[in-house]
């Protein structure tokens, strides 16, 4: 068993997020234009009428065309409440983070990106401040 207990001056080591990427226990999604957008709208659990999420979703995003973390990866983790409004991007819409997501990720990159806003919950029934 390997356990680090995380302090201001002890922060999780790389070689933590190197096993999760390895794992392959996570999704593993490349970054080829439309990937993550898809990935979340459609395998992310979602309010159909609103298209916010009912749970997090935490995957991998690897450069399209490399295989394996080796090569570089973005960890992505999108909290409950993320708004995905639609599967695919219309022609001239601006940019937005899901499309920095699948920017170009260097050799050897590591990178964890978070979308959305933390949720949290003062009891069973209520959703509290921060």
């Amino acid at each position: 068993m390997e356990s680090h207990i995380l302090t201001p001056t002890s922060p999780l080591p790389e070689t933590f997020l190197h096993q999760l990427a390895h794992s392959g226990a996570f999704d593993e999604i490349c970054n080829a234009p439309g990937s993550v957008r898809h990935h979340i709208y459609w395998h992310g659990k979602r309010d159909r009428e609103t298209n916010k999420l009912f749970h997090a979703m935490l995957f991998f995003i690897y450069q399209t065309g490399r295989h394996g973390p080796q090569n570089g990866y973005r960890l992505c983790l999108v909290h409950e409440g993320f708004h995905i409004p639609s599967p695919t991007k219309e022609e001239g819409e601006p940019e937005d983070e899901i499309d920095r997501l699948e920017k170009e990720i260097p050799q050897d990159h590591r990178e964890v990106v978070i979308l959305g806003e933390v949720v949290y919950y003062t009891d069973d029934w209520t959703v509290g401040e921060d």
